[in-house]
């Protein structure tokens, strides 16, 4: 080979091994940083662990790493009752791709990814950059419910709040603010507050004496009220009432009919039961009073001391009633239920067990996404300890277990009024009265835990 091709070779030689370390530079390479010691992932999985919610494996756990506080945990606590028996498998990365170390109570013992580690107390893992030169030292912890999610508790949070020594009241949180309306000594009064601790008493200007008390409602709108005599009122800030005039005397308003997108002919109204022709008649009150085909009220149906809710199946819209009393006094076990504001069904089967004892003056929660009924005074004069729910909107009701009951403290009681706050996580009940017939000027407050999380 002469002297020329052996300076051409040379020469392709050298710019070859230019271009490929000016290719190897581009931005697109990943440059390990030799100074960064942070974990990125981090997992654990066991077939070993008991929870109380079944649904629950340590596998499906997300946790987070805070690189600023180095922590590592489970933002989601896992259920509670949860056990963890035995050792687990660790998972994780690092940046530098280095094994942790674990440093817990002193020890010094190396975790390589998918080595099991005992996590039934806080650990103290350390890790390394690629040539050790920096550390950082996380704290991992499996955080645990330590408290039962699905009990309830109770607190009495007004021991003697005066204006409850009533034996009419209705309780209704209404524009961002509970409303308390009462008979005193024949009067109508009325006490507002925004936190049921603290209370103002104001005058309902316009609102009769005689007005029902029990019987006021709300659409979060418009209040309405009826009277002994039969005349109707509304009013939009609780403060002043006007008269309606109605070419029928009013016998109870039943509630307000909330419509869903599967009504969309239908208008919103109160559904009411009135007096026509010398008879109890279903009537509907929206833009005009109408009567579908004039139905007479059966004999069993609860025109006060009920309770009431809306609720929504398949896009439509249903008022409730939950037990009370019927025209002749009978206490009722019974729910019924319209979605036009005339027509209504009787919901349950009281021939079986899935049903809750005759009852008047008892309440309904729309609460946890379910209906809760408690409170009330039994048909042979006992008062109802229990809390019965259900969860396809008022057919059938089960007994809620006894973590959820009211504590022995809690004086039994009927003619409460109780309310949910506007978020959801917590109710409030107000008065009653007691086994002796005595008015209860006490308000209590209680929540699941798990509303609370």
């Amino acid at each position: 080979m002469s002297f020329k091709n052996g300076l051409i070779i040379l020469s392709f030689f050298l710019v070859t091994c230019l271009l490929a370390s000016c290719l190897g530079n581009t931005e697109y390479d990943e440059i390990p940083d030799t100074e960064d010691a942070e974990i990125l992932s981090f997992s654990l999985s066991s077939d070993s662990v008991i929870s109380s919610d079944s649904l629950t494996t340590l596998s499906s756990v997300v946790f987070s790493i805070d690189q600023h506080n180095n922590r590592i945990y489970n933002h989601d606590s896992m259920a509670y009752r949860t056990e963890i028996k035995h050792k687990v498998i660790v998972t994780y990365t690092t940046a530098s791709g280095n094994n942790l170390l674990n440093i817990t109570d002193g020890d010094s013992t190396w975790i390589k990814s998918g080595d099991s580690l005992d996590v039934s107390q806080p650990v103290q893992l350390k890790s390394f950059s690629l040539y050790g030169t920096t550390t950082k030292i996380y704290t991992f912890e499996l955080n645990i419910h330590q408290i039962d999610p699905d009990s309830v508790q109770y607190q009495k949070i007004v021991p003697n709040q005066g204006f409850l020594q009533s034996y009419e009241i209705q309780t209704i949180l209404f524009k961002d603010k509970f409303y308390t309306f009462i008979k005193d000594n024949g009067e109508i009064k009325l006490y507002s507050s925004s936190d049921a601790v603290e209370w103002t008493e104001t005058s309902p200007h316009g609102l009769p004496n005689n007005t029902v008390v029990r019987g006021i409602k709300s659409n979060g709108e418009k209040l309405f009220a009826y009277t002994a005599n039969g005349d109707y009122y509304e009013s939009t800030d609780a403060d002043k009432w006007a008269k309606i005039p109605l070419d029928y005397r009013v016998v109870s308003i039943l509630g307000y009919l909330k419509l869903g997108e599967g009504q969309p002919l239908l208008k919103e109204g109160l559904s009411l039961i009135v007096k026509k022709e010398g008879r109890n008649v279903f009537a509907y009150l929206s833009d005009t009073i109408s009567f579908g085909d004039t139905i007479t009220v059966p004999a069993g149906f609860p025109v006060s001391d009920f309770a009431s809710f809306n609720n929504e199946r398949l896009k439509l819209g249903y008022l409730t009633l939950v037990g009370g009393l019927s025209s002749t006094g009978d206490i009722l076990n019974k729910v019924w239920s319209t979605g036009n504001g005339l027509y209504w069904a009787e919901l349950t089967n009281t021939n079986t067990d899935n049903v809750f004892p005759r009852l008047q003056g008892a309440n309904v929660l729309d609460y946890n996404n379910e209906y809760w009924l408690l409170n009330g005074k039994r048909s042979d004069g006992s008062y109802n300890p229990e809390v019965y729910f259900s969860n396809d909107g008022g057919t059938t009701w089960t007994v809620k277990p006894e973590k959820c009951r009211v504590p022995e403290i809690y004086t039994k009681r009927y003619g409460a009024t109780a309310v949910v706050d506007d978020e959801g996580i917590y109710f409030y009940i107000l008065g009653g009265k007691s086994e002796n017939e005595a008015p209860l000027p006490e308000i209590w407050k209680g929540y699941l835990n798990r509303q609370t999380f």
